[in-house]
Parts: C-alpha cells; structure tokens; sequence
C-alpha cells in the first residue's frame, strides 16, 4: 500500500463516514484536547517570553556588557593603559573605571549599608530608588557616606565620611536588593581606599551588548594582560539560569495537557483499529503487508495530531499578539516595569510546541498501529 492511499483511507477513517459514530466523537474531543493543550502552551510560553525578554532589555539599558577585573585582588593594574588599549581597538564603546565598596549610608531617618560605587562618567551623587525607599529620601536631600576606613585624629582612629546632596534618584541595578550610591571617581577612591585605586572597567556597546565580552576578551589576551573578562552571560549567570530554568520547568507543567491528548487519542486510534477490524482483514487478505497496515494508523495519528497542534498554535499565537497589542492585561503602575502584560512570540519556541505535540500524537498512535500489524487476517473475519 501505497502512502497516498494509507492516507486516504485514513482520511476516510476520520471524515468519510455518513453517520455520528463515537469514533468520530473521539476523534473531535482528541483534536479539541491536543488544540488547547497546544493553545494553552503557546499563550503561556508567550506571556513567560515577554516577562525575560523585557528582563533582558532592562539589563541591556541599565547594565554593564562587558567587565574588566583583575585576576587576584581588588585593584585593577595600569587601568589607564587597559582603557586605552579597549578604546583603540573596540572603536565606539563606553568604558568607564569603576571601584566599589560597601560603606553605612545614612539620613535623618536612619543608617543601612549599602553599595558603593564611584564612576568615572558621573559627577554627581546618584541613589537608587531602593536604597531611597529604605531610607525615606529623595532627590535634593543630604545622606552620609560612612567607610569601613578609618583615619587618624587627635580623638583617635575614626571612619571617614563624606556628606553630599542626592542629585537624583535612578532605578535600581537588575536583581540589586541593598541599595546603591553612585558617587564621582575621586570622591569614591578617597572615601574607600585613600588613593586612586580602581577595581574594574566597564564596557557598553548598544550595538552587540551580548558580544562585547568575547570581543574584549579576545583583545586582552592578545595583549596578555593580567585580567579576566566577563560578558552579559557571566555577570548575570543566576539570573538568565533562573529566567531559562522558570521557562523549563513552566514548559513541562502546561505540557503534561499534551500528554493527556496523547492517551485520549491513544484511545481513539485504538477504537478506530477496534471498529475497523473487518476492514483492516480484508485489506491484510488482499496484499496489504504488517508495514502498511502500521503506517496506516501512524498516518492517521499524525493526521489528527497535525491539525490540532497546527489549530492551536495558529489561535494562540493570535491571541498572545492581539493580547500584547491591545495591552489588555494592564498591570498595576509603580509595581512592574510595564504597565500592561507582555506577550512575546519566539518561533523557535512555537516550532518545538508543534513538533513536541505531533512526537507525542506518533508516540500515541504507534501502540494501535503496532497491534494491527502483528494481528492475523483470519482474526479479523473470525466473527464477523
């Protein structure tokens, strides 16, 4: 038997007959199952793409791509010569010197420590929005930077500290939960350190965020300089680990809805071969072989697999657009960083929807089609 005509006696199977038979009945509930089990993948997917993926554009426009730290130590070795070096050979990308610390920031209200960060493209005194909840303050009102260094006075070894105005409030670094000040260069190497010592150099490049470091990387090697390199990747190693482990663990839940298609149309199949029995003999006894009687049936869960994965795909993919186009879903403002629910199609998440629905609709039909094929002819005529 050919494979156009196992598909159309399939087709005959599944839409020839002239009469409401439960196999029919089945057939409709597994097309109905596998197409929601479908749909609800998808939107789900969708939804959980547009959360990671704003999560990334944060990280883009907020984070460093690229970190240059020294291999041992806090103190970065000839950071000048090192910031030459990247700008000469990385063209158009900003580096800034960067040192860091943790000092007990304080207000009217109180003291908490918090991060430190001095920066060679600022030149005034920057609070996240965290450290100023905790705090109670806001742009224009006076904090005090106090250091774990101490200095010498005739009253004896006492912290240095600098008092400065806020100048203006930013949203806090992703996953940052402390707080943070970011203070001029020089004003943070001498409240830190007491000399100009800076710990590390960043590097942004809005043109290919996710491949400076390995192209910084490259450079310094070549240059055999005595630091490490670390891109978008490996500053935000828990977090993106986090994000795919979420979509993982997320894709196996909504999925078990496809496993329970698959055995309903495991029963289906089954029901099919049951009822064509005298058929499937008569076939067997006219020269059709095991193999074509097994491909039969696999032909006709796949066919039934096909149309509802494809159904569902398509409708959720629909709604998921209409949804993110719309902003139908607002959410609460001041809560999240959009002020609608994001939906994101990715078509390498779609395609392996589809393609993880018509595995287990073949999975499904191979059982029915694997005892039709071992079956005898005579079997099939016994009572009939």
């Amino acid at each position: 038997m050919a494979i156009g005509a196992e598909l159309h006696v399939a087709s005959r199977y599944l839409v020839g007959t002239r009469r409401w038979t439960p196999v029919v009945t089945v057939t409709l509930i597994s097309l109905l199952g596998l197409g929601l089990g479908v749909f609800a993948l998808v939107v789900t997917l969708a939804l959980l793409d547009g959360f990671q993926s704003g999560i990334r554009s944060q990280i883009e426009a907020r984070a460093a791509h690229a970190e240059v730290r020294p291999t041992s130590g806090r103190r970065l070795a000839e950071p000048d010569r090192l910031a030459s070096l990247l700008q000469g050979r990385l063209g158009e990308v900003e580096i800034v010197q960067v040192v860091r610390g943790m000092c007990l920031v304080g207000s009217g209200t109180g003291a908490v420590p918090a991060s430190v960060v001095g920066r060679s493209d600022t030149d005034r005194t920057t609070v996240d929005s965290v450290l100023a909840r905790r705090l109670g303050i806001g742009a224009g009102d006076r904090i005090e930077v106090i250091s774990a260094r101490q200095r010498l006075t005739p009253m004896g070894p006492l912290p240095v500290r600098f008092t400065a105005d806020v100048g203006r409030l930013a949203p806090p670094a992703p996953g940052d939960e402390a707080g943070t000040v970011e203070l001029p260069l020089d004003r943070a190497q001498r409240l830190l350190w007491g000399e100009p010592v800076v710990g590390a150099i960043e590097l942004r490049d809005p043109a290919d965020p996710w491949g400076l470091g390995d192209r910084a990387r490259a450079i310094l090697e070549e240059a055999a300089a005595p630091v490490r390199v670390a891109g978008l990747v490996e500053l935000h190693r828990p977090l993106l680990t986090a994000l795919a482990l979420e979509k993982i663990m997320i894709f196996v839940a909504v999925g078990l809805m496809l496993v329970v298609a698959a055995l309903n149309l495991l029963c289906n199949v089954a029901m099919v071969a049951a009822e064509k029995r005298k058929d499937l003999a008569v076939m067997a006894g006219l020269g059709s072989t095991p193999g074509s009687l097994r491909r039969l049936f696999l032909v006709l869960g796949l066919v039934i697999g096909l149309v509802g994965s494809v159904a569902g795909a398509v409708v959720g993919s629909a709604v998921a657009i209409t949804l993110d186009r719309t902003e139908a879903l607002e959410l609460p403002s001041g809560v999240f960083m959009v002020s609608a629910v994001p939906f994101e199609i990715d078509p390498a998440t779609l395609a392996l929807v589809v393609a993880v629905a018509l595995g287990l609709s073949a999975g499904a039909a191979w059982l029915p089609a694997r005892l039709v094929a071992r079956r005898e002819p005579a079997e099939g005529l016994r009572y009939e």
